[in-house]
């Protein structure tokens, strides 16, 4: 009775490891062909995105993009820019790169300094340096699909984002650029430096929501107030 015992407890963990292998093995297979999908897409979007640059470089075009929001286009897009809970329908920077991980869009001009060692600073001090843009890198898990030509509301080209940082932003994290006084390329464009030791700013989850509310507040009273006028 117990050999009999033990051949089926044999048998059951057969069976039993067999369909482990097999659940295992299939779960594998979905991994790898889900990443050899996400690498097919990311090539796709490259793709669409060096449409965009590529003239932008060699014919000097306009740099200007449209960063949307989707959770905002596809709840109806009307080409307003108001600000909700959702965050702004779209933001306008400047495209300058496109990386393995993401792409790269000049987002604002910041004020730099020079510490008592002479190293670049975003910290004011009594010595300013030059001005160095910010820019957001948009990480192409966030980007949905890119329309090149734009739309009826504008001819830039349009990347549809998932605002998935902290506050809705569209940005995994920021590092900043420095222009050169020799521009390059076939049309003068200006050429932008990084500057290494500016280091990276990463969003910070309380310190990004507290100024995302901040603004939605002032957001809805000017709104209130411009109500107020346009009713008296």
């Amino acid at each position: 009775m117990t050999s009999a015992f033990s051949w089926v407890d044999l048998a059951a963990l057969v069976v039993a490891v067999a369909a482990l292998a097999v659940t295992v093995g299939i779960y594998l297979l979905g991994r790898r062909l889900s990443f050899r999908q996400q690498r097919e897409r990311v090539r796709e979007l490259e793709a669409k995105a060096w449409e965009v640059l590529g003239p932008i470089r060699t014919k000097g075009l306009n740099s200007r993009i449209i960063v949307m929001n989707v959770d905002r286009y596809k709840r109806g897009y009307d080409g307003s820019n108001d600000m909700t809970w959702r965050g702004y329908a779209f933001t306008g920077p400047e495209i300058i790169e496109i990386g393995h991980g993401d792409v790269e869009v000049i987002t604002r001009g910041v004020e730099s300094y020079l510490d008592e060692d002479g190293r670049r600073t975003l910290a004011q001090t009594s010595m300013p340096a030059s001005t160095v843009i910010e820019c957001g890198h948009i990480p192409w898990t966030w980007i949905e699909d890119i329309a090149p030509e734009g739309d009826e509301f504008d001819g830039s080209a349009i990347f549809f984002v998932r605002h998935r940082a902290p506050g809705r932003q569209p940005y995994d994290y920021i590092t900043y650029r420095e222009g050169k006084p020799v521009p390059f390329g076939p049309n003068n464009r200006d050429y932008y430096r990084p500057i290494p030791e500016l280091g990276i700013r990463r969003p910070e989850f309380f310190r990004d929501w507290w100024r995302f509310m901040k603004s939605l507040r002032l957001e809805k009273k000017l709104n209130a107030e411009l109500r107020q006028r346009n009713a008296s």
